[in-house]
C-alpha cells in the first residue's frame, strides 16, 4: 500500500468514514468566497476584494489537492460494473476540470497582481465557470452517497454481531 493510501485508511479507521466529504468543504467554500469577492470587486472596483478573491482561490486550490487524493481513494473502491462508477467518473473529471479552470484563473490573476493590474474579464469568467462546475460536481457527489449509497458505511457494519443483536434487542424492547 502506498503511503498516501495508508494515511487515508488510518484516518478512516479513526473517524469511522472517508475524510473526503469533510475535505471537499475547503475548496467548495473557498471558491464560493472567491466568486463572491470577484463579483464585489468587479462591481465596486475594490482591490481589496480582488485580493480576497485571489487568496481564497489559493486556499481552495490547496484544499482541492486533499479532496482529489481522498476522492481517488474512494473512487478506487467502486466496482466498474456499478452504475455509480460512471457517475463517479463524471464527478472526478468535472472536479479535475473545475480545478484546472480555477488554477488558470489563479495564475492569471497572480500575474496581474504582481504587475499592479486588476484581473480581467476572462480571468474572472474562468473562476466563475469553475465555481459553477464545482456546484454541479458537488451535486454529483451527493448523488453518489445519498441516492446510490457509495461510501456509506453504516455503524452496524463495524460492530460485532453480538453487539448488533444487542442493539436490535434494545430497539425492540423500547417499542
Amino acid at each position: 500500500m502506498n503511503p498516501i493510501s495508508y494515511v487515508i485508511e488510518k484516518i478512516e479507521e479513526l473517524i469511522g468514514h472517508t475524510p473526503h466529504p469533510a475535505i471537499v468543504a475547503v475548496p467548495l467554500g473557498a471558491w464560493t468566497v472567491s466568486n463572491v469577492c470577484d463579483g464585489i470587486a468587479a462591481t465596486t472596483g475594490s482591490r481589496e476584494f480582488d485580493d480576497a478573491a485571489r487568496i481564497s482561490m489559493g486556499i481552495g486550490l490547496v484544499g482541492a489537492v486533499g479532496a482529489a487524493l481522498t476522492g481517488f481513494h474512494d473512487y478506487a473502491k467502486i466496482p466498474r460494473d456499478r452504475p455509480s462508477h460512471e457517475v463517479a467518473t463524471t464527478h472526478g473529471l468535472g472536479n479535475a476540470l473545475a480545478t484546472t479552470l480555477m488554477t488558470a484563473s489563479y495564475v492569471l490573476r497572480t500575474i496581474d497582481h504582481e504587475r499592479g493590474n486588476r484581473p480581467g474579464v476572462a480571468t474572472r469568467l474562468l473562476a466563475l465557470s469553475a465555481g459553477g462546475l464545482s456546484v454541479y460536481t458537488g451535486w454529483l457527489g451527493g448523488k453518489l452517497v445519498e441516492e446510490m449509497g457509495e461510501g456509506v458505511n453504516p455503524m452496524y457494519g463495524r460492530v460485532g454481531v453480538q453487539e448488533h443483536r444487542r442493539m436490535e434487542a434494545q430497539e425492540s424492547a423500547s417499542l
